[in-house]
């Protein structure tokens, strides 16, 4: 249970962190947003739930003993929690789509696409974030 709290927190804390570069991104300021809020909720329910746990002093998860400051240990199982995947291999899948994908972006771009990237930077930042979040909208639908 602890791990998957850590791993929720730490999933928390990347999206935070995401959203946070992108808006720098835009030359925009940074402000507290739902994320932030989502993040310090996660650690918050981690820490707690390492308290209640009351552990051992010798309380190992994986080869690692665990602190007994609930912030330190905290710290420990987010670091732990990313660093395991019992799911087996996550790249071997889609090797094959990732390769295309990066083979695919690494051509040069063509005339009407570079008609496509001056009409884009023409636009102010929150038009074209618009305009780029329809196009993936519609690419993601399936075709009638």
């Amino acid at each position: 249970m602890l791990l998957a709290l850590a791993r929720h927190a730490e999933d928390a804390r990347l999206h935070w962190n995401a959203e946070r570069a992108a808006v720098r991104a835009r030359g925009e300021t940074p402000a507290r947003t739902e994320a932030y809020a989502h993040h310090v909720q996660a650690n918050l329910c981690l820490i707690t739930a390492i308290g209640a746990a009351d552990l051992s002093a010798n309380f190992r998860i994986y080869d690692i003993t665990l602190s007994r400051d609930p912030l330190a240990a905290a710290e420990q199982l987010r670091q732990a929690a990313v660093a395991h995947d019992h799911s087996g291999a996550i790249e071997a899948a889609h090797e094959a789509a990732r390769l295309a994908y990066k083979q695919a972006f690494a051509q040069p771009v063509t005339a009407q696409e570079q008609q496509y990237v001056d009409l884009l930077a023409g636009l102010p930042a929150a038009r074209r974030d618009k305009v780029v979040e329809m196009a993936e909208g519609r690419a993601r639908q399936p075709e009638a």
